[in-house]
Formats: C-alpha cells, structure tokens, sequence
C-alpha cells in the first residue's frame, strides 16, 4: 500500500513539475511576443513546449494507467495554482 502512495505521489509531482513548467513557457512566449512583436520564437517555444509534453506523457504512459493519471492531475493542478497566482499581463 505504502509503495502506491508513494508512486502516486511521485507522479502527481512529475505532473505538477511538467505543468509548471508549461504555465511558465506559455507565459515566456507571450511577453516575448507582446514586448518584441517577434513571432518566431514562441513559434518555436510552442512547438517544443507540444513536443515535450507529448513524449513526457508518453512515457510516463508506458508505466501504467495509475501513473497517467497521477500526472496529469498533477499537471492540471499546476496549471490552476499558476494561472491563480500570475498576475494578468497589461493591456
């Protein structure tokens, strides 16, 4: 029981990291894109910012259902806590 647990844990914070980190590249090409009009480099930041989620879930996939769902709660969660602390970007 305790080995569940733990594994849910370990993979609801996996979750939580990728979630956070993908708040903070959304963020990133946003103010880029806002303070230089550039559209390049969070075109790129997008695409990488996809590929990355997607081959980090896919992995994680391959260790079970459990482990899926863990992280993406976690990123889910993530996802909430840094749109709630992130103050909105000015007009």
């Amino acid at each position: 029981m305790t080995n569940l647990v733990l594994r849910v844990l370990l993979f609801l914070a996996l979750g939580f990291a990728l979630g956070w980190a993908h708040a903070k590249a959304i963020t990133e090409g946003e103010r880029i894109h806002r303070e230089t009009g550039e559209r390049a480099r969070p075109t790129v930041i997008f695409v990488l910012r996809l590929v990355l989620l997607c081959v980090a879930f896919g992995l994680i996939g391959k260790s079970g259902s459990m482990p899926l769902l863990a992280s993406l709660l976690g990123f889910v969660l993530a996802r909430l806590v840094r749109r709630r602390t992130t103050e909105a970007p000015p007009n």
